[in-house]
C-alpha cells in the first residue's frame, strides 16, 4: 500500500530551499498525487507546475525527461520532469511511465544537481510503485474507425 505521508517525506527530502523549491509526483495524465514545497509557495504556483508538467508528457515519453523554463511566471523558474519507471518496463510495447516526477527550481540553480536528485528519487519510487503497475497504468485504446474523427460535410 502506498502512504501519502511517506511520499511527501521523500519529496521533501530532495528540496534544497530556496532554489529547488517544489517536488511533485503526478500521473502521466497530469493528476496530482503528492507534493512538497517551500511554505512560501502558493498552491496556485504548485497547480501551475502540475499543469505544465502534465503537458510535457509527450516529450517525457520520447526522451524519458523534459526540462523547460516557465515563461510568463518568472518567479517559478524552471521545471525538470522525469518518468518514474523501472528500466525493464521501458522495453514493453505501449510503454507508459508509472508516474511523473517534477522538480521546480530557480533558473540559477545547478541543472545537473536537479537531474541527479530527480533520477535518484525516481529510481527509489519506481521500486515501490512497479508492484502496482497493473493498477496505475491505464492502457491506451487501439485506434479504431469509431474514434477517428472526420470533417463535417459542408452544407
Amino acid at each position: 500500500m502506498l502512504k501519502l505521508s511517506t511520499l511527501h517525506t521523500y519529496l521533501n527530502q530532495v528540496l534544497d530551499l530556496p532554489d529547488l523549491h517544489t517536488a511533485i509526483l503526478l500521473t502521466p495524465t497530469g493528476q496530482l498525487i503528492s507534493y512538497a514545497s517551500d511554505p512560501s509557495r502558493s498552491k496556485e504556483d504548485v497547480r501551475s507546475v502540475v499543469g505544465l508538467s502534465g503537458d510535457s508528457f509527450l516529450e517525457v515519453e520520447e526522451q524519458g525527461f523534459a526540462t523547460f523554463e516557465i515563461k510568463g511566471k518568472p518567479h517559478l523558474g524552471s521545471i525538470y520532469v522525469l518518468a518514474v519507471n523501472e528500466a525493464q518496463d521501458e522495453t514493453q510495447d505501449g510503454w507508459q511511465p508509472l508516474m511523473l516526477l517534477a522538480l521546480n527550481f530557480s533558473n540559477g540553480y545547478d541543472q545537473e544537481a536537479v537531474r541527479l536528485k530527480a533520477k535518484a528519487l525516481a529510481a527509489h519510487l519506481a521500486k515501490s510503485l512497479s508492484k502496482y503497475r497493473d493498477y496505475l497504468v491505464v492502457p491506451r485504446p487501439p485506434p479504431t474507425s469509431s474514434n477517428i474523427s472526420s470533417p463535417t460535410p459542408v452544407r
